[in-house]
């Protein structure tokens, strides 16, 4: 583990905190790769509240680091979402991760990775015991991929995802870890 993942906090997400999130998700930089059709309270209420209360299995938190909100990340059993998972074809244990760096100032300054892995280390391997981790970033979202392999992440396939939501469909550049992968990333020094 690194400094920098020890000064990463992750704290379930809070009906509170979804302001501050439909803020994030309304900057440019954010929204090329995040898209989300309203980013009214009542939208981000209808959206995120389920998987706050825990009617929705998907897990989100706030990313903190240094005691600063500094984005979203959430993850989900791929299972638990059985139309993407017929289209995405992972198997039984996989653990889909998405997150965003809201704040401009962090973004740029080297916290992707650690955070990432820090997320990986103590939630998707760690409390959700994942067999397989897996990233789906777009493949136009080079700065995204890049920093996913560094994570430890490799390239396992590209699929096209058909979603009720026009916003969700379109190609995926599937990613992959296995929690071996992991360990020999730290051994690696990432």
């Amino acid at each position: 583990m690194t400094d920098r993942e020890e000064r990463v906090v992750f704290r379930p997400l809070a009906e509170g905190d979804l302001p501050r999130l439909a803020r994030w998700l309304a900057d440019p930089e954010v929204a090329t790769w995040w898209r989300q059709a309203e980013l009214s309270l009542e939208a981000m209420i209808g959206q995120y509240l389920p998987a706050i209360e825990g009617s929705d299995p998907t897990r989100c938190f706030v990313i903190v680091i240094d005691g600063l909100d500094a984005g979203m990340i959430q993850t989900y059993f791929i299972a638990d979402h059985p139309a993407y998972a017929r289209q995405i074809g992972m198997p039984l244990g996989s653990v889909a991760t998405d997150l965003l760096i809201g704040e401009t100032a962090l973004r740029g300054q080297g916290w992707a990775m650690p955070l990432l892995r820090a997320f990986l280390r103590r939630i998707v391997f760690g409390e959700m015991c994942a067999k397989l981790a897996v990233i789906a970033p777009e493949p136009a979202n080079r700065r995204g991929v890049h920093v996913y392999e560094r994570a430890g992440f490799r390239w396992l396939k590209t699929v096209r995802i058909e979603d009720e939501n026009p916003l969700e469909s379109g190609l995926e550049y599937v990613m992959v870890q296995t929690p071996e992968e992991f360990v020999a990333g730290d051994h690696a020094g990432r």
